[in-house]
């Protein structure tokens, strides 16, 4: 399983918070939102957690939904993957906007949780939200997110054992990227089933 995410930790805490963070300035002095996000990146866990669930606690729902992104982000960061991603539908639940990034975690986390059919269809989710024109997703143009999403497609379909979806998905992917090793190796695996 590839974890893009890891490598663009600043880069995500920025796109997946940031409408954390302008929701919270709408809100007045106190900013949970703000505090969350500005411990999350100190890596205080425990304070993150803390301030996001006070904005997750919310009875304004666009608060309520970045609060819970925000918890989200914290779980996910400290592989709390289960909890991340009940955190994250709760976000989604309570109308947080719909990313290829956003659905792309929620794949990683059920990926990690051993959900190989829940992860398919978040990571399929997120690729046609990509994919649709007007999406609202202004990270239509990360590619290496992408290319991460349907590698590990293919790696879901192969975890169920759904051999003949696996190579056809292995194919396409190598067709787009031809320089990728580890989708070699798993082609050559695919090939023998």
């Amino acid at each position: 399983m590839k974890m893009y995410e890891k490598k663009m930790k600043r880069r995500l805490l920025y796109v997946v918070l940031s409408g954390t963070l302008a929701a919270g300035a709408l809100g007045g002095c106190a900013n949970p939102q703000k505090s969350g996000t500005e411990a999350l990146e100190a890596e205080n866990y425990e304070e993150a957690e803390a301030q996001f669930q006070a904005a997750a606690d919310s009875q304004d729902r666009d608060e309520a939904a970045a609060g819970y992104r925000g918890l989200g982000m914290t779980y996910y960061e400290t592989g709390d993957y289960t909890s991340a991603l009940d955190a994250f539908q709760q976000a989604v639940d309570n109308g947080a906007e719909q990313t290829a990034r956003l659905y792309n975690l929620m794949g990683i986390c059920a990926m990690q949780c051993g959900d190989y059919a829940a992860a398919l269809e978040y990571i399929q989710a997120g690729l046609a939200l990509a994919d649709s024109s007007g999406s609202g997703d202004s990270e239509e143009a990360d590619v290496g997110m992408i290319q991460e999403m349907r590698y590990n497609e293919v790696v879901c379909y192969e975890q169920q054992a759904d051999w003949e979806n696996a190579k056809q998905k292995a194919s396409e992917y190598l067709a787009d990227y031809p320089d990728d090793a580890q989708m070699q190796r798993e082609a050559g695996f695919l090939s023998t089933r």
